[in-house]
């Protein structure tokens, strides 16, 4: 069945005078934007008014399991733009990204209807200093901390802009402190103030459209795209012509445990073919070409946070969070058993950052610490061992076709990196290859860690 969303809508309210559709109270705060330069195109708030809808659908929109697999959702969308000719002519890009991305069927139809637009500044307060700073990313999770340190050493750059949404307070108050000690520990580089884009869904922006959170869909794969544009209406504000993300490669790719994990069930957030995709998308919308570059993807998470080891900026880890339930607000601490916490936690492991990995205070379960006879709690770190496993016994020399039958994921990475960075498949299956090998090498020396309860968990 389809579920019809119309934004273009005309709504009534007797504490303004003027009447106005329902997107124009679910806009996004666009927060300094427009200090960065004021004379940008009416394409752009197009474009962000275009994900914001996408994203409240998404949220609003159940999905359901059929024989223990998430059945597509059909959603259709009316939403109002200011370039109609423009965003009907990108319709079949932006729905096919939208399918790859949620493996939903998408169906967007774009109206004129009259809409409030956003209003410019006088003047704009771009600085002769901020000449072509890199544009990055950034969620505050741990991954996003140490791709911008990385970023912010690289020589090539005497300035930086990192752009990130920013749902609530808590959110807000976390990357705020992190980029304070990031400005203080890192000076050498000039920061401009964190570009954050506001987005939420209260009860009085959705109004008859509004569920409690707590039953909104939690999957809320389109997040990405938000975020994606969030970052390439900035750097195009910039003068840029790319935007940086910081994934480590085995997260980005993110192949999945086991035949039960699919569908929605695998985030592509990162995923190379997304990031391929959206950076055409954004080239036609812009006019000109434009890219997103994961500059983390041949790197480990525990090489990405080894770098902040060297760079003496290792303490900063605790002020990052990595849990599945925690950008949902679904707990106030990590839960420390995720797929996510596990990555985490033996990426600091590898790093040499066990020490400073303070359970106590961080997880509401220490994998360290659990009992030895497995608990339903422990099927991640099943999933993620076996997987391991096989990772370390399938990239060893000669078995590249191997690999490659066993995760047939691997073929859409394989082409969409070949493309993105013009390598050659064999090129590019050798470094996927010796990729997984070092995780897997990783995840060894992390499971001897956490031993005797590896050695039960492996042969449950």
């Amino acid at each position: 069945m389809t579920q019809q969303f119309d934004f273009s809508e005309r709504m009534h309210t007797s504490n303004i005078r003027a009447d106005f559709n329902r997107l124009d109270s679910l806009r996004v705060g666009v927060g300094g934007l427009w200090g960065l330069n004021s004379n940008l195109p009416v394409i752009l708030d197009d474009l962000l008014d275009v994900a914001m809808a996408i994203y409240v659908v998404d949220r609003l929109s159940k999905r359901t399991r059929n024989e223990g697999y998430w059945r597509p959702r059909t959603l259709s969308l009316q939403i109002p733009v200011a370039e109609v000719n423009v965003f009907e002519r990108l319709k079949p890009a932006l729905e096919c990204l939208l399918n790859w991305l949620t493996t939903d069927s998408w169906n967007l139809n774009f109206t004129s209807a009259v809409t409030s637009r956003r209003a410019r500044p006088a003047g704009s307060l771009y600085r002769p200093e901020m000449d072509r700073p890199f544009v990055g990313l950034y969620s505050g999770g741990l991954d996003s901390l140490a791709g911008a340190v990385a970023q912010a050493l690289d020589p090539a750059f005497a300035s930086g802009v990192l752009v990130g949404g920013q749902s609530g307070s808590r959110l807000r108050a976390l990357q705020s402190k992190q980029l304070e000690l990031l400005e203080a520990r890192l000076p050498h580089l000039h920061w401009a103030p964190f570009q954050g884009y506001a987005h939420p869904c209260k009860a009085h922006q959705l109004r008859d459209w509004h569920v409690r959170e707590q039953s909104q869909e939690k999957s809320q794969r389109s997040r990405a795209f938000l975020f994606l544009v969030f970052g390439a209406v900035t750097a195009h504000a910039c003068g840029v012509d790319r935007l940086h993300v910081y994934e480590n490669g085995v997260g980005a790719i993110n192949l999945p445990y086991s035949a039960a994990f699919s569908g929605a069930d695998q985030t592509r957030a990162m995923h190379p073919r997304t990031l391929l995709e959206a950076g055409a998308l954004f080239s036609a919308l812009f006019g000109q070409p434009f890219k997103i570059v994961n500059t983390s993807l041949w790197r480990t998470k525990g090489e990405m946070c080894a770098q902040l080891v060297r760079h003496s900026l290792g303490d900063l880890v605790n002020l990052t969070v990595s849990c599945d339930s925690h950008p949902l607000r679904e707990a106030r601490e990590q839960c420390g058993l995720c797929t996510s916490c596990l990555l985490r936690r033996l990426s600091l492991h590898a790093a040499g950052l066990r020490a400073s990995d303070h359970a106590a205070e961080l997880y509401r379960d220490d994998i360290y610490t659990r009992p030895e006879h497995p608990q339903a709690q422990d099927r991640p770190y099943q999933f993620m061992q076996r997987q391991a496993h096989r990772f370390e016994a399938l990239t060893r020399p000669g078995r590249g076709v191997e690999f490659r039958v066993e995760f047939e994921a691997l073929e859409e990475v394989r082409h969409a990196v070949a493309q993105t960075e013009g390598r050659s498949l064999p090129d590019t299956d050798a470094r996927l290859a010796d990729l997984y090998r070092r995780y897997a090498l990783e995840f060894r020396n992390f499971s001897e860690a956490v031993r005797p309860r590896a050695l039960e968990l492996l042969s449950a």
